[in-house]
């Protein structure tokens, strides 16, 4: 696939992740839904310790595209006062979090 990666929560008793390996690049909004969709998998108080993680990582993608050319691209959003609860977002290889989605039927825009 050209283009993938995962995001993850993550934490001392918690370890999710959604993640995605297609053709074509990943737009914000799919980015967007796959943050959402972690949300919902993880049990809402290790949800509402990281809403401000979820936040920064939803800001993030929402500040693409970005492209993995030579190397993956990681960032962390670490929950305040804590030793490892946190929300991760990789890029490992192609471009994510464009502007353009494509049509549900998989034609161009």
């Amino acid at each position: 696939m050209k283009h993938r990666g995962r995001i993850q929560a993550q934490g001392e008793n918690l370890e999710a992740s959604e993640s995605w390996a297609q053709e074509e690049p990943l737009s914000k909004q799919e980015g967007l839904s796959l943050l959402e969709k972690l949300k919902n998998k993880i049990p809402k108080k290790e949800a509402e310790i990281r809403e401000t993680s979820f936040n920064k990582a939803a800001r993030f993608i929402e500040n693409g595209p970005y492209q993995a050319v030579d190397k993956k691209i990681s960032k962390t959003f670490k929950v305040p006062d804590t030793e490892q609860e946190r929300v991760d977002l990789e890029i490992q290889k192609g471009i994510a979090f464009t502007n353009q989605a494509k049509p549900s039927d998989g034609t161009p825009i």
